[in-house]
């Protein structure tokens, strides 16, 4: 089984591209604490030039229950709430979304 967390941001089209330059380090850091694949995804079509995506993988729930534990632990989650409280509303949070494959 797949699960994938789906972060939702809107922002002014300068926030995005800071955040884009930005988030090259919080994906390795995800990676180090064990998730897969981590994408930014911006829209081609559709969607809007004020929203971002940035989405990690895991193998299982399991696996992405011991991530959240360990992020919430880590140096880098004061960090990033300083980020969303600080880069409102330029930058806003939208939601963490948490799929999983049926196929």
């Amino acid at each position: 089984m797949i699960v994938i967390a789906v972060t939702k941001w809107e922002g002014t089209p300068e926030k995005i591209q800071e955040t884009v330059d930005n988030v090259k380090a919080a994906a390795d850091l995800h990676v180090s604490l064990g998730a897969k694949n981590p994408r930014f995804w911006r829209s081609v079509s559709g969607g809007g030039v004020q929203k971002a995506y940035y989405s990690i993988e895991f193998d299982s729930h399991e696996d992405y229950g011991k991530w959240q534990d360990a992020m919430m632990k880590s140096e880098f989650w004061p960090e990033f709430q300083k980020f969303i409280n600080e880069g409102y509303p330029d930058i806003e949070y939208i939601s963490t979304d948490i799929y999983y494959s049926m196929i």
